[in-house]
């Protein structure tokens, strides 16, 4: 931003916002990481340990939304004038400007802190540790007190941060190069093996509840069901990199199964992010003449309506179809399956294009389908027999 992204010059704008969007999610991950050096016996700790977990990573939730509001706002709009006016525009949105500007992003802050404290307190970090985090804290926050020129706290914040996780991650690295194990493979067949068995029936789940009164806005109904949903969109991102995992090519196949599993894992976030958009809105409202009002004003926000509601949601199976098609060339899946996989997406494609009541009668059968195309692969999965990463060849 230094360089020309201030007042969205590009390319620095966008390069900086993408640079964040990674090391929103990296500090997610460095939340999870701490959480694991805890292992406090007590139920104190167990307890204090998961809610800092769960705080850091919704603040950097947070942080990550803030990013991907602005590189919208930066490619939506031609000068500083325009972004300005849709910027405020979303942030006048009832609650956006609290949750996602001044009072989430501190989450994540708060939550290094008490995690670095906690482990500190154990014996599981040096007490070095808990005050280079707690001062990096503090550094970033002193921009809120005094004004700083050229955001050199925001950068002194984060050299303090580097110096404190440096000795740790090289521990990690050093473990990971010198001590390999299974557990990490394991693991992920665990939780490859549920996604794929649940993925489709988080799908089913969340098209029956809106049937009790979500597609109205009901509640409970409708806060279930997306809630529902937006855990299954995670398994199906789940399911994709293990359908990935599994092709094992070279060349240009390879190439073409790591665009396809790009397309898929966009189009999922995209999904994931109509999710949210749509809990928010309920959040937000209290009647339908207000859902549909503040529904409307997101929608007209540029490029929200193809993003979050067309195009966007359905590229995931593209991908998915892509992937299917190369493990079934690879005789890596069975040709039942590829059928079952194809019947799906004519049913999804056939849901979306058709109109009139009878169009809701081919979601439970598209689901159907993709639940046993898919639920063998996450079965023989967690079979013990076969928790090796290319034990599975239905």
């Amino acid at each position: 931003m230094r360089l020309g992204g201030t007042g969205g010059q590009e390319p620095g704008w966008t390069l900086a916002h993408i640079a964040w969007v990674l090391n929103n999610v990296m500090y997610a991950i460095v939340c999870v990481e701490l959480y694991r050096r805890a292992k406090d016996t007590t139920s104190g700790g167990r307890m204090l340990a998961t809610g800092s977990l769960i705080v850091g990573v919704i603040g950097a939730g947070f942080l990550l939304i803030q990013m991907v509001i602005d590189l919208v706002v930066g490619f939506s709009t031609d000068n500083r004038a325009d972004m300005r006016a849709l910027s405020s525009q979303i942030h006048d949105l009832p609650g956006v400007q609290a949750a996602i500007y001044d009072i989430g992003p501190v989450l994540l802050f708060l939550a290094l802190i008490v995690q670095a404290i906690h482990l500190a307190a154990q014996g599981r970090a040096t007490v070095l540790f808990a005050i280079l985090v707690t001062a990096a804290v503090l550094v970033n926050g002193a921009e809120l007190l005094v004004e700083i020129p050229l955001r050199l706290a925001q950068a002194g914040s984060a050299l303090i941060l580097w110096l404190a996780f440096l000795r740790t991650g090289r521990e990690l690295l050093r473990r990971g190069t010198s001590d390999p194990t299974r557990t990490a493979t394991t693991t992920w067949a665990t939780l490859a093996g549920w996604a794929l068995i649940l993925a489709p029936v988080a799908q089913l789940g969340g098209w029956t509840l809106m049937r009790f009164g979500g597609n109205e806005g009901v509640e409970p109904w409708a806060t279930i069901a997306h809630s529902v949903w937006l855990i299954g969109f995670v398994l199906l991102a789940i399911a994709c990199v293990e359908l990935f995992r599994r092709v094992r090519s070279r060349g240009a196949a390879q190439i073409l199964a790591r665009v396809s599993l790009a397309v898929a894992l966009i189009s999922v976030t995209a999904s994931i992010a109509e999710m949210l958009v749509d809990l928010y809105v309920l959040s937000a409202t209290d009647n339908h003449a207000q859902l549909k009002a503040l529904d409307q004003q997101i929608r007209s926000i540029p490029a929200a309506e193809p993003i979050l509601y067309g195009f966007g949601t359905q590229l995931v199976y593209l991908g998915l179809l892509a992937l299917i098609i190369q493990l079934a060339i690879l005789k890596r899946i069975s040709a039942t399956t590829l059928i079952l996989v194809l019947t799906t997406l004519a049913l999804f494609v056939s849901y979306e294009v058709l109109d009139g009541s009878g169009r809701q009668a081919l979601m439970p059968f598209a689901v159907l389908c993709m639940w046993l195309a898919l639920a063998p692969l996450g079965w023989r999965l967690l079979k013990p027999v076969a928790r090796a990463a290319d034990a599975i060849t239905p």
